[in-house]
């Protein structure tokens, strides 16, 4: 059972279902099962193999008459690798961003109690701006890079177009590209469209767990960027 001591655990969202875990901190499996319409040979009452029987033992799952089986983080991502492998990234991904989430909330506090220092209150948007746009509306690309650290805003972009996190398009009534999260950057609700006169230029905004997931990609994106701009130099003198 979860004590007061303990981190509340949040709800896990899987392919647009939310699964919110009991007072002892458990997952129902079969309310799993059946909104996700996985098949029937997939059923929890089915998983009967000895890292099932060894979860049963350790307390990470846990059956009952006319309840259903109910399992922890660890029996829940277990089950998962047994019903599918495509089904276990899911479930890892799903647990992934429910803690990026509580990680960020605790990001966003500390943002607040600092706003009284003069260095970060210039370097970040004010901690109302945070509260009220990044759980509703939600911040822009330029806002969104300050707080995760991301140095370069647009080369950010263009790394992202690289490694495929975003896309390019055509503008469609100007000669330049777009730039832009990719679908499943907006099905996993890392950013959200919006009206152009309410977002950036391009029509997007970033939400709470885009910035987490932007926040953990920052060490990578900045040292991409220096590193393309050594190679260019290098170029540049060779010439």
């Amino acid at each position: 059972m979860l004590t007061n001591t303990q981190t509340e655990l949040l709800p896990i969202v899987i392919e647009g279902h939310t699964f919110k875990p009991n007072a002892e901190g458990q997952w129902d499996h079969n309310e799993i099962h059946r909104g996700l319409g996985l098949p029937e040979s997939k059923r929890p009452s089915e998983w009967r193999n000895a890292i099932a029987a060894e979860l049963r033992t350790s307390g990470d799952l846990r059956s009952f008459d006319g309840s259903g089986t109910f399992g922890t983080e660890a029996g829940t991502i277990a089950y998962a690798m047994w019903v599918s492998t495509e089904f276990y990234r899911m479930v890892i991904h799903a647990f992934v961003t429910m803690r990026n989430d509580s990680i960020l909330s605790a990001r966003m506090a500390l943002l607040a109690a600092a706003e009284a220092d003069t260095k970060l209150a210039k370097a970040v948007p004010k901690a109302d701006l945070i509260d009220t746009r990044l759980t509703g509306l939600g911040i822009t690309w330029s806002q969104a890079c300050k707080l995760a650290g991301v140095t370069k805003p647009q080369l950010a972009k263009q790394y992202l177009v690289y490694i495929e996190r975003f896309i390019s398009k055509d503008h469609p009534t100007e000669y330049r590209k777009i730039l832009k999260p990719s679908p499943t950057g907006f099905s996993l609700g890392y950013f959200k469209s919006c009206s152009l006169s309410f977002g950036n230029e391009d029509g997007y905004r970033v939400t709470a767990k885009g910035l987490a997931w932007l926040q953990g990609k920052a060490q990578e994106i900045n040292t991409a960027i220096v590193q393309r701009a050594r190679r260019e130099t290098a170029v540049r003198r060779k010439k």
